[in-house]
């Protein structure tokens, strides 16, 4: 045995930390190798575009040239290829997109006679067979012939199983003057969705799909994007004048100056499922590090000179959204983050999201309101539910725009405030007022309107209006996993999105998938909840209807008592002086809508006791309650069948109700109306509890309508 002296402090301190070191260097490589592992990529671009000015000299125009390289990763034999042309939604008047539309998006209008489009003028594959003449659009949704957002091409050789087929593409584009997330003004230009870009071709049982086949679906007005994981090599080139002046997908991997005046730079991107870019003359450039345990994430901020005074907020509002989301949701795998300003009267272009690029909205005037940290922090958040948990947004659009409207609001709360109010007026900053108005209730303004119209899951294009489609995607969606989280608690709610977010990080999940993650770490049969809030359009209101308090023994009358008839007087029955009352107190509680849900109680006393009538469990269609006494602990149970309309809880003290509130927590935010929630047997500060829930909803309601709420 080899004896040897014990290590000194600082022997052991070095030693610790460079065991430390070790150990992070170890975890870095498991979850990229973790992360690796669950990409599956499908598709390979390799693109040569040119941005070429206009006879205007607006940058409009785009020669391209791609080099397409798809697997077919089924078990099927494949006989056609689909592919997507998102520009020729701006192409006529005749498009789904506009008919859809009406040439009005996100409060956005297209200028007249400001077309875009995109050609395809050549096709082949890698061994010289031409395919252009066989190029066929189609309408897989709705039979528009006058569509051009969906083409077909028939091969003359099937591809099997595990084959590749490389394609050489020759296309044109040209931008529209922004509208829709995409296009041109002045020397501005945002570049989303600008080359021909091929579908997903799903097997059976893929996203739980009955017969295989292309999912390829037409753009339109509500629509977002689908797509398969692959890898991006693009070349720029554009005017010398953007050097500098370019964002796009990816990491920047060579940039050249031309002899004829153009500049060429080459990005790079793996396992993401799009690339868009943007050039504008005006942009100021920094690039500022956020560190995170795996590694520096290098974001880049191209803003406009007249926002530069908010560097540090838009910095700000990325870190903390790559820092929250990567908390919570899992690392976010990309080195790079583009933050793009677009300019005064490009507002078309804000607030979208790309892989590892987004646009943010602002406004002229810097601090006028909660932009852009709201908007930063949302489309940063896409980086995670829309870039690596790539649902249908097509099919399935709640499960990237909500999850992302309920995962934004943590994060402004978490960073600037739950009780932030975000307008600012008369000159004053009411974005960090405390007033106590929960961000939840700004998803509530537009949400509880009135009936719904449609379910939340709904393909895009089927819902009744697009105020529809909005209401649910977006805050409708929030407020419902905000009732969830308010059922299960927030612990359990965040190891439901977070298992769900790593177990399809890279892959693209159905709604049921996560319900199925939700019924799991929950560990209950949560199906109830989607049948009704999310798969239903039901309307969710309780209300207290009345509450009487009686004293116990003073009831008065003619009693039959050992053969005699005794009369019984309110002299009789007025309690002496010292003498304790009992009182029974019935709390009448009614379901105005066709929705259940198992709803709290809190009946306070007028001597200050309170009790707590509280859920235990829901079975075989009925709700188990306890009513807790808080000051003596003592609780019974009592229960509600969910197709009973109505139920009085029975209480006996020694004291009778000043008030009761229905959902003291303020968890049910699928509530329709709080202003009924409450019951009052006083006026002054007790009653005011029967309308501060309403209270809270209608003064930003007031707010939205004066347009001081953006």
């Amino acid at each position: 045995m080899q004896v040897t002296s014990a290590p000194s402090d600082g022997d052991f301190s070095h030693t610790m930390k460079k065991l430390h070191i070790a150990a992070t260097l170890i975890l870095t490589i498991i979850l990229q190798v973790s992360a690796a592992a669950q990409s599956k990529p499908i598709v390979g671009y390799k693109i040569d575009a040119r941005l070429s000015p206009d006879d205007q000299k607006r940058p409009s125009a785009i020669d391209g040239r791609e080099e397409l390289t798809w697997l077919n990763s089924s078990p099927d034999t494949i006989s056609e290829l689909q592919f997507h042309l998102y520009l020729n939604a701006f192409k006529n008047e005749k498009s789904t997109f506009f008919r859809e539309s009406g040439g009005q998006l996100r409060g956005d209008r297209f200028a007249p006679g400001e077309w875009g489009w995109i050609d395809v003028s050549s096709i082949k594959t890698s061994l010289g067979e031409d395919l252009t003449s066989k190029m066929e659009f189609i309408r897989p949704d709705d039979g528009n012939a006058d569509d051009q957002t969906v083409f077909r091409v028939p091969l003359s050789k099937p591809l099997k199983p595990n084959e590749t087929i490389t394609l050489n593409i020759e296309f044109k584009s040209r931008l529209p003057r922004v509208f829709a997330r995409t296009g041109y003004w002045k020397s501005f230009a945002m570049v989303g969705q600008w080359f021909p870009k091929i579908g997903v071709w799903e097997s059976k049982g893929a996203r739980r799909r009955e017969i295989a086949g292309w999912n390829c679906h037409q753009f339109h007005a509500n629509s977002e994007f689908y797509a398969d994981f692959g890898s991006f090599d693009v070349t720029l080139t554009v005017p010398s004048v953007y050097k500098g002046k370019i964002g796009a997908t990816g990491t920047m991997r060579s940039e050249k100056s031309n002899s004829d005046g153009t500049l060429s730079v080459n990005y790079f991107q793996q396992d993401v499922h799009d690339f868009a870019w943007t050039v504008d003359s005006n942009y100021i450039k920094t690039v500022r590090p956020f560190n995170q345990s795996t590694g520096t994430v290098s974001v880049t901020l191209l803003i406009q000179p007249e926002h530069q005074a908010q560097t540090d907020r838009h910095f700000t509002a990325a870190f903390n959204a790559l820092k929250y989301f990567g908390e919570w949701y899992g690392y976010y795998p990309y080195s790079t983050l583009t933050v793009v300003d677009p300019p005064y009267n490009a507002d078309g272009a804000g607030g979208m999201e790309y892989p590892t690029l987004i646009t943010a909205g602002t406004h002229w005037r810097a601090g006028r309101d909660q932009n852009p940290e709201g908007v930063i922090v949302h489309e940063a958040g896409h980086q995670f539910w829309y870039g690596l948990v790539a649902s249908n947004e097509f099919e399935e659009a709640w499960l990237d725009e909500g999850f992302n409207t309920y995962s934004t609001g943590k994060v402004l709360e978490k960073c600037y405030g739950r009780d932030a109010v975000p307008f600012r007026w008369r000159g004053f900053n009411w974005f960090y007022f405390p007033f106590e108005i929960p961000h939840p209730y700004e998803d509530r303004i537009g949400t509880l309107q009135g009936s719904f119209l449609d379910p939340i899951i709904r393909g895009s294009w089927q819902y009744a209006t697009s105020n529809s489609y909005g209401i649910n995607v977006y805050p409708r969606t929030g407020l419902t996993l905000r009732t969830l989280e308010g059922y299960v608690g927030e612990d359990k709610m965040r190891q439901i999105m977070r298992t769900y977010a790593e177990r399809w990080r890279f892959r693209h999940p159905t709604s049921q998938d996560f319900i199925d993650v939700t019924n799991e770490v929950s560990g209950n049969d949560l199906n109830w909840f989607f049948d009704q809030f999310v798969k239903g359009t039901s309307t969710l209101d309780y209300r207290i209807a009345d509450v009487e308090s009686n004293r116990r023994g003073s009831e008065t009358g003619v009693f039959d008592e050992s053969g005699k008839r005794v009369e019984v007087t309110e002299e009789q029955v007025e309690p002496k002086a010292g003498q304790a009352s009992e009182y029974a107190s019935e709390i009448s509680v009614q379901r105005l809508g066709e929705a259940w849900f198992p709803v709290d109680l809190r009946v306070m006393l007028n001597d200050g006791t309170a009790f707590m009538i509280e859920h235990a469990a829901i079975h075989d269609g009925i709700i188990d309650y306890n009513i807790r006494n808080n000051r003596s602990g003592e609780t019974k149970t009592d229960s509600w069948p969910i197709s009973e309309r109505w139920k009085k809880f029975r209480i006996i003290a020694k004291s009778e109700v000043a008030f009761a509130e229905i959902d003291p927590g303020r968890r049910v935010l699928l509530d329709a109306n709080l202003t009924n929630n409450g019951w009052s047997h006083a006026t002054g500060l007790k009653g005011a509890t029967r309308w501060s829930g309403g209270a809270l909803f209608w003064v930003q309601a007031l707010c939205s309508a004066l347009g001081l709420v953006s």
